[in-house]
């Protein structure tokens, strides 16, 4: 198995990953408050399934990456436009868990299974970005004199 079909089972991987994370809840009430606790009846976009809200900007931002890789030739511009999708994938989901007190790890209402594959998206586009960065960094040649 050559790189080439490497980074494209990593692209499908990240963008099922994306779609499916993006679909479920990314929110569920923590697991470990005592059965007397007090949870607040608020709901906070991404508690339900479904797409809603975000879950639209994310899967145009995988629509992007697809659409320049396929139609751009130039390989600078699927690298950036891939590492930048990867990486915003990752930062927005983090973002998120720290809009309100009441989300977060051990908060009242804990990540649910659609924001970790949301994640896991993130990173295999960013992986795939990194694999094809060293190919648009150049090292600059040696720089000798006419006389030598």
């Amino acid at each position: 198995m050559n790189v080439e079909s490497r980074k494209m089972i990593l692209l499908i991987g990240g963008t099922i990953s994306i779609a499916v994370g993006a679909y479920l809840p990314w929110l569920r009430t923590n697991p470990n408050l005592p059965p007397d606790a007090k949870i607040p009846t608020v709901y906070y976009t991404g508690m339900g399934a479904g797409f809603e809200g975000f879950d639209f900007a994310l899967l145009g931002a995988i629509g992007l990456v697809l659409l320049v890789r396929v139609v751009s030739t130039r390989t600078m511009a699927r690298t950036a436009t891939t590492l930048a999708v990867g990486l915003g994938t990752i930062v927005f989901p983090a973002y998120y868990l720290s809009m309100s007190t009441l989300i977060g790890f051990s908060a009242t209402f804990v990540p649910a299974l659609g924001w970790y594959l949301t994640v896991l998206g993130g990173v295999l586009f960013t992986v795939v970005g990194g694999l094809e960065l060293p190919s648009i960094v150049r090292r600059p040649e040696a720089i000798t004199s006419r006389g030598e």
